[in-house]
């Protein structure tokens, strides 16, 4: 294996906001990655639990407070402080599969125009304690495929190269989806990977971001239609409209179910 000055910085940003509960799990699945090479950067989006007092006495952390911004710009907080020359987004409340940094660097390493890496993903359900296996196949036309749907779903699963933050950031004025939203800026412009390796869990539970139906609904729209302007062939025009009608379903679905 090579040794810890050879191998690339790796960042792992972790946004909370009053998931103290959820924190410690997350940032172990980190501390046991079989990567040596990384550091952890935990961006406070303004909590009023005991987040501060618990991560403050952690030293291998590097903890960053702000006020309440929102999870956009956390993540655009926990880019400007970071150092990696690539970057993983941990949600506070999922975790990785201890090979996750190292299945992912193992792609994108030697690729340097490749934008993203992204891995398949569990689902764990809070409510049942049943886990899911969430596998998607997707080998070219990426950008038409997430017009379509977010084949991506869950944002720990993804490695990027920095430079891509050069040139593009989270857009602050969503409230959600703001990932989708990033995924779709890039594939339009520069090429990324998808691959069958499990990466991360994905936490689903009634307290998370996903469980608000109609702010979810909401932020889609505004994020696929932020792309009718840039659709330049037939396909692409297509997969937008079913990527409309695909959204509005689901979570018409969800509601029927909630």
């Amino acid at each position: 294996m090579p040794s810890l000055d050879s191998l690339p910085l790796i960042s792992v940003i972790i946004p909370t906001f009053n998931t103290v509960d959820f924190l410690q799990r997350a940032i172990e699945s980190v501390l046991h990655q079989t990567y040596s090479n990384f550091e952890i950067l935990v961006i406070d989006d303004g909590s009023t639990d005991d987040t501060r007092l618990v991560l403050q006495q952690c030293k291998i952390i590097k903890y960053f407070y702000q006020e309440n911004k929102g999870l956009s710009s956390a993540r655009n907080t926990g880019i400007q402080k970071s150092k990696g020359e690539y970057l993983v987004f941990l949600d506070a409340d999922d975790w990785l599969e201890e090979d996750a940094l190292k299945q992912n660097f193992s792609i994108i390493k030697n690729k340097p125009g490749i934008a993203f890496v992204s891995g398949n993903y569990y689902l764990l359900r809070a409510k049942s304690n049943e886990v899911e296996t969430i596998m998607t196949t997707v080998i070219d036309n990426h950008y038409i495929r997430l017009l379509q749907s977010n084949y991506i779903g869950m944002h720990a699963a993804v490695m990027f190269q920095r430079w891509v933050f050069q040139q593009i950031c989270y857009d602050e004025t969503l409230k959600a989806c703001e990932d989708y939203d990033l995924y779709l800026t890039i594939t339009r412009k520069y090429p990324v990977i998808h691959h069958q390796k499990f990466i991360a869990t994905y936490y689903f539970h009634s307290s998370g971001l996903s469980h608000n139906h109609q702010l979810m609904m909401d932020s889609i729209n505004i994020v696929i239609k932020k792309q009718r302007r840039f659709l330049r062939s037939f396909e692409e025009k297509s997969a937008y409209l079913e990527g409309l009608q695909q959204w509005k379903h689901y979570y018409k679905l969800m509601k029927e179910l909630s």
